[in-house]
C-alpha cells in the first residue's frame, strides 16, 4: 500500500511519506542554524496513514511532545498518557538529546479507550532558534463515503468506529438517529473514540495563495 500523501508545511509540495523526509532533510536543514534538533517520524500505532514530521531541540523534554501530540490529534477529556520504549524506561522529563536516530517511542494516551503513537528518530537537522516543536509535514486528510448514500461524510458513529463503515452525511445521520452517538471526521488516529472533536490549535495544511 503506497499509503497517503502529505504536505510539507514550509513549502507546500507534496509528497509521500519517505519522500518528505529526504525533502526536509535536503532542502529545509539549515546548517548554519544554531538550534539542534531530533526529526521525529510520527504515526498512528495502529494506522500509519496518518503521520507527522516535527522538528524539536535537542534540548526539549518528551513532555514539550506529549502536549504537542495532545493540541494536534488527541485530547479529549484530559487523560494520562506516558511513553514507552523496549528494554529502556523513560519518562516525560528525558530530554531529546537522550535518543538517537532509529529509538522508536510508544506514546500511550488514555489508558481505558488508548490511542496509541509510534515516535521514530529518523535525523538530526538544524534550525534557527524558536520555541517548541514545529510541524514540518503532515499527511492529506482522508475522505469518506456515507454508509448508506454513498455522499461525503461529515461524520462517524463512535458507537461503531470499528466497524467496516461507520461514516454518515449529515443528512442519512439525522434520519438514521447517528447523531445520538457522532462524532466529526477529523485528521487523527483518536478519530471516533472517547469525546475526541478535532484538535485545538489549527494544524491544516493552506496553500500560500489561499492565505
Amino acid at each position: 500500500m503506497a499509503g497517503v500523501k502529505g504536505n510539507c508545511y514550509l513549502c507546500g509540495k507534496e509528497f509521500g511519506k519517505i519522500a518528505a523526509k529526504n525533502h526536509i532533510i535536503k532542502e529545509h536543514s539549515d546548517p548554519s542554524g544554531q538550534e539542534e534538533c531530533r526529526l521525529l517520524l510520527i504515526e498512528g500505532a495502529e494506522d500509519k496513514n496518518y503521520w507527522l514530521y516535527v522538528d524539536i531541540p535537542t534540548s526539549a523534554s518528551l513532555s514539550s511532545l506529549d502536549r504537542f501530540l495532545r493540541k494536534i490529534w488527541l485530547e479529549c477529556c484530559g487523560h494520562m498518557s506516558a511513553f514507552r520504549m523496549k528494554n529502556r524506561k523513560v519518562g516525560k522529563s528525558d530530554k531529546l538529546e537522550d535518543f538517537n536516530v532509529g529509538d522508536v517511542l510508544l506514546h500511550i494516551y488514555d489508558f481505558g479507550s488508548t490511542t496509541e503513537t509510534l515516535i521514530t528518530v529518523v535525523g538530526t537537522v538544524y534550525r534557527r532558534p524558536q520555541r517548541g516543536v514545529r510541524l514540518l509535514a503532515r499527511n492529506i486528510p482522508m475522505t469518506y463515503t456515507c454508509c448508506k448514500c454513498g455522499a461525503a461524510a461529515k461524520y462517524i458513529d463512535a458507537a461503531n468506529y470499528d466497524s467496516e463503515n461507520p461514516f454518515y452525511c449529515e443528512n442519512c445521520a439525522e434520519s438514521d438517529n447517528a447523531l445520538d452517538f457522532a462524532l466529526p471526521i477529523t485528521n487523527s488516529p483518536r478519530m471516533g473514540i472517547c469525546a475526541y472533536c478535532g484538535e485545538f490549535d489549527t494544524f491544516t495544511f493552506v496553500p500560500k495563495d489561499k492565505e
